[in-house]
């Protein structure tokens, strides 16, 4: 199943975008720079949280979300540039991070509080040193997964406009 066909499936309702990475770090900006590249959307609430999306779980919580995706840059074990989909169970694998908050326990607030859907679109970044610029292949990923959510956003909106129409 394509990147594309599993958000599909995934993202439903009032959808929550949270990108989280430090833009200082390479790879490690890619959450942050998808967030920036999401069209504007009606139903979807768009946060650049950088490396602190602690800060911005009241925030997600008064959206009152069904979806919520957080995007971030995961050392996968795989190539500069692979993506994922992984759910918290799948998330809890992989620490630490560049932030101080796992994404697993981040997940499990947003969970409890909202009864939401949590998952991550994991990017394999290539490396996340200060001050250095984002490899290619990451960078590549980036524009990918920006497209492929404006494309699963825009769809999941056509089909809540029929239902509602």
């Amino acid at each position: 199943m394509s990147l594309e066909e599993q958000l599909a499936a995934w993202i439903q309702g009032n959808v929550v975008i949270v990108g989280v990475g430090n833009p200082l770090r390479g790879g490690d900006a890619a959450g942050s720079l998808v967030s920036r590249q999401i069209a504007a959307s009606r139903a979807v609430s768009v946060i650049d949280a950088q490396d602190v999306p602690e800060n911005y779980v009241a925030a997600v919580v008064n959206c009152r979300p069904d979806t919520i995706v957080l995007i971030d840059s995961v050392d996968l074990g795989s190539e500069p540039g692979s993506v994922a989909l992984l759910d918290r169970n799948q998330i809890a694998g992989y620490w630490p991070s560049t932030h101080r908050v796992p994404l697993s326990l981040l997940m499990s607030v947003f969970e409890r509080e909202t009864h939401a859907r949590v998952f991550v679109i994991a990017i394999q970044p290539g490396h996340t040193e200060f001050l250095q610029a984002m490899n290619d292949a990451a960078g590549a990923s980036v524009a990918q997964v920006a497209g492929v959510l404006n494309r699963a956003l825009a769809a999941a909106g056509s089909l809540r406009e029929e239902v509602s129409a």
